[in-house]
């Protein structure tokens, strides 16, 4: 195992177990490694640091797979996956579909792995997971016997690890409308053709949350819906009418399913841009809680910037779309524009629409997305519940 020297003023970062390590900080020649190689890491002040894999590349050029001396191999993948599976059973319990394998958060960078029932979505999303590819897919077959395993892989991550994309089923047949359990509710996914690995996991417990605050007869605006799942626990928790929106045609498609499925109705689905939406409709004053849960605006620092002018926008006009005294459920699913961010946006907003925000709740992620305090990109769902006062 060839060895990578870190700068010593890096060392202090490492012993907090920061898991990422930036191409500036390497104290060796970059031209040295081949993409996705295991290598040890070492100061020459301070000696081992850990074991890591590493892309000359990338920015970030190294990401640390153990602190400790540890061949990466068969027994290495088997014990991470059945730990990060045990750490799920509690969750299982209540629905039939979780994240079982959440990248930094449970110590394989790069790694995603979701459970639909017997079938499971994967992400492999780096060079230095793809080295492993096959002992993955042996161990997960091994440790679940799955029916079948599709791969959907962030194409954007694979291009800046210099991989090629890499997406479709690997083992079985999929099975199409899968019916996924939650909090009572189901839900119908098409796994291969949906975003992402095939239904947000991760808004599980802010969508009971959102809607344990529904009041008999309201009216409920969902913008960038996708599946429908924010309104659906609207409308079952008793909300007269529930008005979705999303700019793709088959996520409407999927959320007038869906609401079929659990026997309720809309009469107001709208394959649209939610800006355009917004801008055309002229809401005012019209509904008791907007849901905004747009796509990631941000996929990198640099486009903060852009997505924070977004955010503005769509809270602004939800604002006035909103009853005085009515709820807002404002939410970013990119650590480039955090909790902090989302406060001070609503805090400009306050001042420029002349309102104020009650803060009833700030979300993140659920369990099975966990956070690790380590690695701030791991806290990348946040949410506000805000209560308008006019």
């Amino acid at each position: 195992m060839n060895k990578v020297y870190i700068k010593h003023s890096v060392v202090p970062k490492i012993r907090r177990f920061t898991p990422w390590i930036y191409a500036n900080e390497i104290d060796s020649s970059l031209e040295e490694f081949q993409s996705g190689e295991v290598v040890a890491l070492f100061s020459k002040k301070d000696g081992f640091l850990g074991t890591a894999y590493v892309n000359p590349k990338c920015a970030i050029f190294a990401r640390i797979l153990s602190f400790g001396k540890e061949e990466i191999g068969k027994k290495f993948f088997h014990n991470r996956i059945k730990n990060a599976i045990k750490k799920r059973e509690a969750l299982l319990k209540t629905t039939n579909s979780v994240r079982l394998i959440h990248s930094e958060a449970d110590f394989l960078p790069g790694l995603i792995v979701d459970k639909y029932g017997e079938s499971l979505a994967i992400q492999i999303n780096t060079a230095g997971m793809e080295v492993f590819r096959e002992l993955i897919l042996s161990t997960l077959k091994h440790l679940l016997n799955p029916s079948w395993i599709v791969e959907k892989s962030d194409v954007n991550s694979r291009e800046i690890e210099g991989l090629e994309s890499h997406n479709g089923t690997l083992f079985g047949t999929p099975v199409q409308g899968f019916e996924l359990s939650e909090n009572e509710h189901t839900f119908l996914v098409d796994i291969e053709d949906a975003q992402k690995t095939g239904f947000y996991l991760d808004q599980r417990r802010n969508r009971a949350l959102c809607a344990s605050y529904i009041k008999e007869n309201d009216r409920v605006l969902d913008l960038c819906c996708n599946a429908g799942g924010f309104g659906i626990y609207a409308l079952k928790a008793g909300a007269k009418e529930c008005v979705f929106v999303d700019v793709s045609e088959s996520a409407i498609e999927q959320t007038k399913a869906n609401l079929e499925r659990n026997e309720l109705s809309s009469e107001s689905l709208h394959v649209k841009d939610v800006f355009t939406f917004l801008k055309e409709q002229k809401y005012k004053s019209s509904f008791d809680m907007v849901i905004i849960d747009p796509p990631s605006f941000a996929k990198t620092k640099e486009q903060a910037v852009g997505a924070k002018r977004g955010f503005k926008h769509l809270l602004m006009e939800s604002t006035k779309a909103v009853k005085d005294g009515g709820l807002i459920g404002f939410f970013s699913c990119s650590h480039h524009v955090g909790r902090k961010e989302l406060l001070d946006i609503a805090m400009e907003v306050s001042h420029d629409v002349k309102v104020q925000y009650v803060l009833l709740e700030q979300m993140q992620q659920d369990a099975d997305h966990p956070c690790l305090i380590n690695a701030s990109a791991s806290f990348y769902l946040n949410g506000l519940l805000l209560r308008v006062e006019k």
